[in-house]
């Protein structure tokens, strides 16, 4: 058995808590029951999708039965959307299009089920647009602080950062529109997080190149994790799955109308004074105080 590294804390603590204690070890179960099937983890993503458009429908029914059915659905559709992740990694089926396809299908899911609620809770409207928008803020930001901080962590490196590398010089051989949807989607959040942006064209591949080949020691890894662990804290309650746990959980009951007010404000707060913390204590880079990239 490898001998535990002082920081692989961190690589469970910026897990969701409704994903390391719950979705999970469920979808763990289901993928040891998927791996030695044909089916792939794209087909586990439409399903996971398809299962969320079925609990906007049941939703927007408005009763009892449908709020029952529409968090049923969307509960399911949560616990798939892990499986197709475990599954990829299981099978080294990964794909940069299965990453896209996981992040647009679960918006689309997640537009299909506020849908529903607007049917069903009309006079909620400007709390439901408050969550839907703050939901794919936190989504964006979540999978690429989880990226940022887990790779520095294991590798020392801002993987995310390496990640467009990547996919800049995989669209610079083929031109693909995938990639370049891929490229600005990792532009976007990298904004987000370092407020760093550029366009394919203003990209400096070679200045980027120099500043992913930047690692930490290991005794820089320790104190980097040292000085995120109230930023762990933080991310954690902010990813999306928790919002939509929530929505199943009271749906299921039939209390959704009790709930949306007072889970939009929380949600509104919760990521402004989240991402004001992150860009106060995120630790410097030195590439960024040295080096003054060609992507302004």
């Amino acid at each position: 058995m490898p001998t535990p590294k002082p920081t692989d804390h961190v690589l469970l603590d910026i897990l969701e808590p409704v994903n390391r204690y719950f979705h999970i070890p469920l979808s763990a179960k289901i993928v040891d029951g998927l791996i030695k099937t044909p089916v792939t983890p794209n087909q586990v993503t439409y399903v996971s999708v398809l299962l969320g458009i079925v609990s906007g429908l049941a939703f927007a029914q408005g009763t009892p039965v449908g709020m029952f059915w529409g968090g049923v659905c969307l509960e399911l559709s949560l616990v798939l959307d892990c499986v197709d992740g475990q599954l990829a990694r299981a099978t080294g089926l990964s794909s940069e299009w299965g990453r896209l396809l996981d992040g647009i299908g679960g918006y689309i899911a997640y537009l299909a089920v506020v849908w529903g609620l607007w049917i069903a809770f009309p006079d909620h409207s400007v709390a439901l647009a408050v969550i839907t928008f703050f939901s794919i803020l936190k989504a964006i930001s979540f999978d690429y602080c989880k990226q940022y901080f887990t790779a520095k962590v294991q590798e020392g490196g801002d993987g995310a950062r390496r990640e467009i590398l990547s996919a800049y010089n995989r669209w610079n051989d083929d031109k693909s529109a995938i990639l370049k949807v891929y490229f600005y989607y990792l532009q976007f959040q990298q904004w987000i997080f370092h407020g760093r942006w550029s366009s394919l064209q203003a990209y400096n591949a070679e200045g980027e190149g120099r500043a992913v080949e930047r690692v930490l020691t290991e005794a820089q890894g320790i104190q980097f994790c040292d000085s995120i662990r109230p930023l762990v804290s933080l991310w954690r309650w902010n990813g999306h799955e928790l919002c939509l746990f929530i929505l199943a959980l009271f749906g299921m009951f039939n209390l959704l109308d009790s709930i949306l007010n007072p889970l939009a404000v929380v949600m509104l707060v919760q990521f402004i004074l989240t991402l004001v913390a992150h860009r106060c204590l995120i630790p410097k880079e030195p590439d960024d105080e040295t080096v003054e990239e060609v992507n302004e």
